[in-house]
């Protein structure tokens, strides 16, 4: 695979559409084909930042949205070296969330989008940005307990849905079909990477 820089893709979806299964699923397949990986998810609940987030999705803070949003934005650039690292030295970089999420959740929670990616300019762009999308009814019963305050909102997780469509149009995302169940949802990610890979002049 050729390039100077690895290869960066966020997985981004809203909650329980399965980003973590999908990335190491990802991770595995482009593994098995001889590429170096490395893999990140967002937030990182270590570091100072993200245990402030932690707290606010847990109940146990409040803050305002404009506040959450600067705090998500924050937790990245706190990781800013690691991940300029991980591209230095892999040949694919993925993260599981990366600054579309802060995007969609924003907007969704009454954020104008322009102020949203002030935040998070200055970090890595990503190369290719994958939504994978299922109607959030059919999302809820996946993680029926422990919820954070976001998950447990049903119309912020459909109005986040809706933002990501929207943004996916006018920022060229690829969406991916989720709702066909993991094996189904593999294929079409690893499709969907493996044509961009291509179109960016890199083989996989």
């Amino acid at each position: 695979m050729s390039g100077s820089r690895g290869f960066l893709i966020a997985i981004e979806g809203v909650d329980a559409v399965g980003k973590k299964t999908q990335t190491s699923a990802l991770a595995f397949w482009l593994r098995s084909r001889g590429r170096t990986v490395e893999t990140i998810s967002f937030p990182d609940y270590g570091t100072a930042i993200g245990g402030e987030i932690r707290e606010f999705l847990m109940g146990r803070s409040s803050y305002p949205p404009e506040v959450r949003h600067i705090l998500f934005a924050a937790n990245r650039w706190e990781e800013k070296e690691r991940l300029e690292a991980a591209l230095s030295k892999a040949e694919v970089v993925l993260v599981n969330r990366y600054t579309a999420s802060n995007y969609a959740y924003g907007v969704a929670n009454g954020l104008r989008v322009e102020w949203l990616m002030n935040l998070e300019a200055g970090l890595p762009e990503p190369d290719l940005v994958v939504v994978l999308d299922a109607p959030t009814s059919d999302l809820r019963q996946r993680r029926a307990r422990d919820k954070d305050e976001y998950e447990k909102d049903a119309s912020l997780q459909e109005r986040t849905r809706a933002a990501y469509l929207r943004l996916a149009g006018d920022l060229h995302w690829r969406v991916v079909d989720a709702s066909g169940g993991v094996d189904a949802t593999r294929r079409a990610l690893a499709d969907a990477v493996s044509e961009s890979l291509k179109k960016h002049g890199r083989t996989v």
